[in-house]
């Protein structure tokens, strides 16, 4: 772990779009160097665009560890060690029962919601700044289940139960680094949203207005104890 307080950058997973790309603007507004990654190079190109210099915005996949660990790699030596790892990158698929749910769909949202967060923890958690924070975006369905999306519960589940031990392992080998799993709130209006509600993603703010109060929350009003909290951010 490196030995740096006063690190101000941060680490963001998922970045093409909805609520990784909305902090990352809003994390770089705040003058924080932003690491961050996605599959849509499109997206990234326009969102490096939007960032300007000084930030790092790559083609990744989180499912891949060995990329993980080439980027984690990257940006500690571009950046520095970050302050805040955000583990947000995510997938849903429309509603149905479990026996419609494809084996593809299944593998997918466990490959990414839970994998990922996996693979971020491996590549990133010894090279945080002390005092740091690692976030593992979960969801209100990840403690309350939801029918007809059980592959989604059943990953946001799986990070809850993740985070809590990864805390345990830093409370003992990584002193001064918390980690949390952290719903994003009662509901944004995001494309991932829109998949599984149709009908209802538009009731809810949007991903800019939710990163206005969500940005500050994780950088600076994460509780340090107990470590491996489950958490919601504020509504804005």
């Amino acid at each position: 772990m490196d030995s740096v307080s006063t690190s101000t950058s941060v680490v963001i997973s998922g970045v093409s779009r909805g609520l990784g790309a909305a902090l990352a603007r809003r994390f770089a507004a705040l003058g924080h160097p932003v690491a961050g990654c996605g599959r849509d190079r499109e997206a990234l190109d326009r969102l490096r665009a939007d960032l300007g210099e000084g930030h790092l915005i790559t083609v990744t996949d989180v499912t891949d560890a060995d990329a993980v660990e080439r980027w984690a790699g990257e940006t500690v030596r571009r950046l520095g060690a970050p302050a805040l790892v955000v583990a947000n990158a995510g997938y849903i698929s429309p509603q149905a029962p479990v026996w419609e749910t494809s084996p593809a769909d299944f593998r997918t949202t466990v490959d990414v919601n839970v994998v990922g967060v996996y693979t971020l923890a491996r590549a990133f958690l010894p090279r945080m700044a002390t005092g740091g924070t690692f976030v593992a975006v979960s969801s209100g369905w990840g403690r309350n289940p939801r029918g007809r999306l059980a592959a989604y519960t059943a990953s946001k589940f799986a990070v809850e139960g993740f985070t809590r031990a990864i805390a345990q392992e830093a409370e003992e080998l990584l002193p001064g680094v918390t980690a949390v799993a952290v719903d994003p709130g009662g509901g944004v209006d995001t494309a991932m949203l829109a998949t599984c509600l149709p009908d209802e993603h538009t009731e809810y703010p949007g991903p800019e207005a939710w990163a206005q109060v969500a940005a500050d929350y994780l950088l600076h009003q994460v509780p340090k104890e107990p470590n491996g909290a489950s958490l919601t951010v504020p509504g804005p």
